[in-house]
């Protein structure tokens, strides 16, 4: 009994707090001026998680969609939705038996999995998506892969090596191989950052490592790893893809904490046989949603099919933007505007960095040599493909919403490095991604798109926050990398700082 006089406060707090918020944003379209602390223009994936992260840090936030459909360029689509986006005119309707309904599927355009440990789950439990996005939820990825050449020539798909059971298990090793590999993962497991103790060597080493005063190419040297592991642990588990001659500038504790990180994410959820989880439908069908829940219950909001019209500028004349004026008249004044880059004010706030092609696979098994996964990630460094960039690939399926049963959504993609304009982006995916084309024998349909990828330009007025375009990896490092930098500029702290 004592409780309902609480929770009846707590409703009509509730009411009063979404009527307030519904009141403002409809002053909007009659041209009010309203402030508020910061205004975010896109709903795609970095936009959407940073909005809610801002706004959990007592932000008022308000999110501009300029389109009318949430996710921006992030948005998951239905099949024929998708043909009919990357055919255009040419497209056709797509065949029921060969296919399945296509409403039954939920392609996201650039989607990304990520890291069920470390900053990156940090970073979706503080913006309220893993809360609001429950159900549908989050699954777990079944497979974490790495592609190579063997010596005869042959294509390879190899599950990255994470513990103990694993190297036991593989073939690719000698037994000799298998024991130095055993050695380095139980160090690795038991080092810990803050207790010297666990610095050394082994129990009858008194070999100390100090990672900080030591590069990550001293590190593996020390341990004299094979050079398929060596490999395996430098691109499938740390996720490096620089050049190895990059490790010589990185710090050994920045590579230990990322194999930790993967090592970690295997015991954050019963169960897991990948560090990966990925949302059910995708980000693109629900994380902006799930955001227009936090902005509202944080004094925030959004509006849908609001373009931006241009940038207010300060009044005392320094050029700083200081809100954005709407298509339809509504000035809205804000400390700061962060946009996506498709949504920026002006191409002068922007620059082009280079282009991704996509291809999209609807096949009716899961990828050739992948083990039979419901769902995996495989990434295929450049080095067994003679490229120059590595190439990535996703698999999922109906565990994770986005196919009907009996059918796999496989989603490769890769930056270009040959000529594009002018060839048509089929031919282009075929040509870029030729490695992983035979994985998808035979496929029941395939789509194709070539994006450019922008970048905030060098100089953009104090206030406006540009984001980058999510580029061609499969997994969250880049996201979590660039809503980092932008919210410590905004704020001034980390993210560390949100509870």
């Amino acid at each position: 009994m004592s409780r309902k006089p609480h929770r009846w406060r707590l409703l009509v707090l509730f009411a009063v707090a979404a009527r307030a918020a519904a009141t403002s944003l409809s002053s909007l379209r009659g041209g009010g001026d309203l402030k508020y602390d910061v205004v975010v223009v896109g709903t795609g994936l970095k936009e959407s998680l940073l909005a809610g992260l801002l706004a959990r840090h007592g932000k008022t936030v308000l999110q501009l969609e300029p389109s009318d459909a949430l996710g921006g360029g992030t948005r998951s689509l239905d099949l024929q939705t998708l043909a009919d986006e990357l055919d255009g005119p040419n497209a056709k309707p797509l065949s029921e038996p060969k296919l399945g309904r296509a409403s039954d599927y939920l392609v996201e355009r650039a989607p990304k999995l990520f890291m069920a440990a470390g900053k990156q789950l940090q970073l979706l439990i503080a913006s309220g998506a893993w809360q609001h996005m429950t159900p549908p939820g989050f699954k777990r990825v079944q497979r974490s892969l790495v592609y190579r050449l063997r010596a005869d020539g042959n294509p390879d798909v190899h599950r990255v090596l994470a513990n103990s059971e694993d190297v036991v298990k593989t073939r690719m090793l000698a037994p000799l191989e298998k024991a130095r590999v055993l050695q380095f993962f139980h160090w690795i497991e038991r080092y810990d950052e803050g207790d010297a103790k666990t610095h050394a060597t082994g129990p009858l080493s008194k070999k100390v490592l100090n990672l900080h005063k030591m590069s990550a190419a001293k590190f593996l040297a020390f341990w004299e790893l094979p050079s398929e592991a060596s490999q395996m642990i430098i691109r499938g588990m740390a996720l490096h893809a620089g050049p190895a001659k990059a490790l010589k500038k990185l710090p050994a504790i920045e590579l230990v904490r990322r194999l930790k990180r993967y090592k970690d994410a295997y015991r954050t959820f019963p169960h897991m046989t990948s560090p990966y989880v990925y949302p059910v439908g995708g980000f693109g069908s629900s994380l902006a949603k799930a955001m227009a829940g936090v902005l509202e219950a944080n004094s925030g909001g959004s509006e849908v099919s609001r373009p931006v019209a241009s940038l207010l500028e300060a009044d005392d004349g320094s050029g700083a933007c200081a809100g954005v004026t709407t298509a339809d008249g509504a000035a809205i004044r804000a400390d700061c505007v962060v946009c996506a880059p498709e949504h920026a004010p002006s191409a002068e706030h922007v620059q082009r960095s280079y282009e991704v092609v996509r291809l999209y696979a609807v096949l009716a098994h899961p990828p050739n040599l992948c083990k039979e996964a419901t769902s995996c990630q495989l990434l295929v460094p450049a080095a067994h493909t003679e490229r120059e960039s590595d190439i990535y690939l996703m698999a999922v399926g109906p565990t994770h919403g986005v196919a009907p049963k009996g059918r796999w959504l496989v989603v490769a993609s890769a930056k270009v490095e040959g000529p594009s304009e002018g060839v048509d982006a089929l031919a282009v995916a075929k040509r870029e991604l030729a490695a992983v084309l035979p994985l998808l024998k035979p496929s029941r349909k395939l789509f194709a798109e070539v994006s450019p990828i922008y970048a905030p330009a060098d100089e953009t007025p104090d206030g406006l926050q540009v984001l980058s375009s999510c580029d061609e990896t499969s997994y969250f490092d880049s996201v979590e990398a660039d809503i980092e930098v932008a919210f410590e500029r905004i704020t001034g702290e980390r993210i560390t700082s949100i509870r």
